[in-house]
Formats: structure tokens, C-alpha cells, sequence
């Protein structure tokens, strides 16, 4: 009979986290990415060079609402196909900036851990793997597990993967690790 109680109150205590999952909302995902990235705000996405992705195209999809300028007067109760879509958009797009901004030659702030200008053929394992582990403490501030990063490391190890840079790495790395659910909730 204690078996049993435990294993209910273990049962509840699950649906319990489970009801207690919050999605980050426009902003909260701003501040989040622009911690993990360090960037600013307006560094991190902008549509056709002048409209934030987080602030005016993807605001609705990504769970706010604007009532004065859009007239949307709720924000979607839970996400929808469209919130998954806006949320890789926006991750690629801060991850693609800040790439660009650490491989321009001044000291590099995220992505230091080898040359973005290498092919991924020359890099050090080594390397790749701090890199992987820097990248989840900054999205999920968790290291990855052991399967995570094999994973991750497989991808690097792709002959495929050889002639390309490793800036192009870098941006399907930053969106495979910034793009995970556990990212997008809490």
C-alpha cells in the first residue's frame, strides 16, 4: 500500500511540474537570447533590414499582443505551429549576427573557442567540444549530457561537413543548441 501512495504522489508531483511550465513569451525570449548571445535587443533579428522579429513581425506567434497598433487585444493562449517557426527564425537570425559579429576580427565573445574562418576539417575536437559545452551553459545553463554532445560532435566529424567553414558550423550548432523546447520554456 506505501508502494502505491508513493507512486501516486510521484505521479502527481509530475503532473504537478508538468502543469507548472511556463512559455517564454516576445520578451522574456529577448532578454534570454540577448543574455545568451550578447547582443542587444536590436541585434538580434530584424526583418527586411528595419522590423524587429521579436517586437513587430513575430510578436503575435511568439505570444504578445499589441492592441494599439496590430488591434490584437489577447496574446495566444498556448503556441501554435507558427510560434515554433517564429522561435527557430528568431534563434537562426541572432545566432547568423552574432557569428558575423564575432568573426569580424575583433576578439571573438562567444563563439572563441576556434577560427570561424577555418574549415571545419582543421579545427581541434577539443575545440568543438568547449564550444558545444559553452553553448548549452549560455542557452540552458546546463552542461549537455554525454548523448548531446556526442550528437553534436558527430556533426563535426561529418566527412560531408569537411570543405564548409566553420562559421556555417557554428550557426547549425548555435540553432541546434538555442532552438531546443527546454530554451523556449520554464
Amino acid at each position: 500500500m506505501r508502494i502505491l501512495f508513493f507512486l501516486l504522489g510521484f505521479s502527481l508531483s509530475i503532473q504537478a511540474a508538468a502543469a507548472e511550465l511556463i512559455w517564454k513569451r516576445s520578451q522574456i525570449l529577448e532578454r534570454d537570447l540577448s543574455r545568451a548571445l550578447e547582443l542587444a535587443a536590436d541585434e538580434l533579428c530584424l526583418e527586411l533590414g528595419q522590423y524587429s522579429c521579436l517586437k513587430d513581425v513575430h510578436l503575435y506567434a511568439l505570444g504578445d499582443h499589441d492592441p494599439f497598433a496590430r488591434v490584437q487585444y489577447r496574446s495566444l493562449p498556448e503556441p501554435s505551429q507558427l510560434t515554433a517557426i517564429a522561435f527557430e527564425r528568431v534563434v537562426l537570425n541572432a545566432c547568423i549576427n552574432r557569428i558575423a559579429r564575432d568573426g569580424e576580427g575583433a576578439a571573438p565573445t562567444v563563439f572563441r573557442f576556434y577560427p570561424l574562418q577555418q574549415k571545419l576539417s582543421q579545427l581541434n575536437r577539443p575545440a568543438i567540444a568547449q564550444q558545444i559545452r559553452d553553448l548549452y551553459q549560455r542557452f540552458l545553463v546546463r552542461d549537455p549530457l554525454p548523448a548531446e554532445e556526442a550528437a553534436l560532435l558527430g556533426l563535426a566529424n561529418d566527412p560531408a561537413l569537411g570543405d564548409e567553414k566553420a562559421s556555417m558550423f557554428s550557426q547549425a550548432l548555435c540553432l541546434a543548441v538555442g532552438s531546443q523546447l527546454e530554451f523556449l520554456f520554464f
